[in-house]
């Protein structure tokens, strides 16, 4: 079901509405997915309340919701979306939001679908409406609420090959790195945030720490936020043949004192005049008792969640 509703201060916004989930995008401002729950659960994102029910400002917001940007970061990426966005069905469940061409050169699309299994289908769209090539690409930002923690996949921790038990064949590319891990000037690895252990990479939001961010080639395409019982997972494409931004970070994460965000990146590749680029994410919302901050537990619940992509 799809719905126009008041929302957190905005008179005009979509809701679409499934047996147990909903998301609300809004009219008023946008291209923007400003909430993402269960029928009458928290939202999964985070909502600023000082930010809540603004249009036209003359400096770009953050808000809260899920957002679309452009990579690399630069000032292309805070192009003003304090205006309206104009919207059609494209089914049942699923619509269109579309944001008028700016001054950076470039529109964006954003499809909202809710599939008969409840996973939500979002299509990021960047398509270039000047005249010259574009070094842009769709970047596809989740601002979650605070008090959670996020789950990143992580090759298994292995031995190194001269540990292998008597009987075990050493492979060529055992002896090869087998990640990732891009900082930025600011990333301090030992403030308490981040833990490794044999499967995940956790990074847990604290409230009383400065600003911090990770990069990472991503092969496994996907990620998690627990925050209470919910849990969120998003998917993305991964193409080991393409290159990525950021030092080929095709998924990132960054927090604050405020927010923690989880951020997908498309290939870097110019965006030539007229050409579209297409982004997807898959959303997935599940409810746990358990406490995936422990190893076996959270092995045992993402194994049992079903694949995408």
């Amino acid at each position: 079901m799809i719905q126009e509703i008041p929302y957190a201060g905005w008179k005009r916004n979509l809701r679409i509405q499934g047996p147990t989930t909903e998301l609300v995008i809004t009219l008023e401002v946008g291209p923007r997915i400003i909430r993402y729950g269960f029928h009458d659960g928290k939202n999964v994102f985070v909502e600023l309340p000082e930010q809540m029910g603004g249009a036209g400002e003359k400096e770009w917001m953050i808000r809260g919701g899920h957002r679309f940007w452009t990579a690399p970061e630069g000032d292309h990426s805070y192009e003003l979306d304090n205006a309206p966005v104009t919207w059609k069905m494209l089914g049942e469940m699923a619509v269109e939001i579309v944001q008028p061409a700016g001054g950076k050169g470039f529109q964006k699309t954003l499809r909202v679908e809710l599939l008969e299994s409840e996973v939500a289908r979002i299509t990021h769209l960047l398509t270039n409406a000047g005249g010259a090539a574009l070094d842009v690409t769709p970047w596809a930002l989740s601002v979650m609420a605070t008090g959670g923690v996020a789950l990143i996949p992580q090759p298994r921790l292995d031995l190194h090959p001269s540990e292998f038990p008597e009987g075990r064949e050493t492979k060529p590319e055992e002896f090869l790195p087998n990640r990732e891990l891009i900082l930025w000037p600011f990333t301090d690895l030992t403030d308490g945030r981040y833990a490794y252990s044999e499967h995940f990479l956790r990074v847990a939001y604290a409230p009383e720490r400065a600003a911090t961010k990770l990069g990472l080639k991503l092969p496994t395409g996907w990620v998690a936020y627990q925050n209470g019982d919910t849990v969120f997972a998003k998917h993305f494409p991964y193409d080991p043949a393409q290159p990525y931004p950021d030092r080929g970070s095709n998924f990132e994460i960054f927090t604050n004192h405020r927010i923690l965000e989880l951020e997908s990146l498309a290939p870097a590749l110019p965006l030539a005049p007229g050409a579209t680029r297409e982004h997807v994410e898959h959303w997935v919302l599940s409810k746990t008792t358990a406490d995936l901050r422990g190893e076996k537990a959270a092995v045992k619940f993402f194994e049992a969640l079903p694949k995408i992509g």
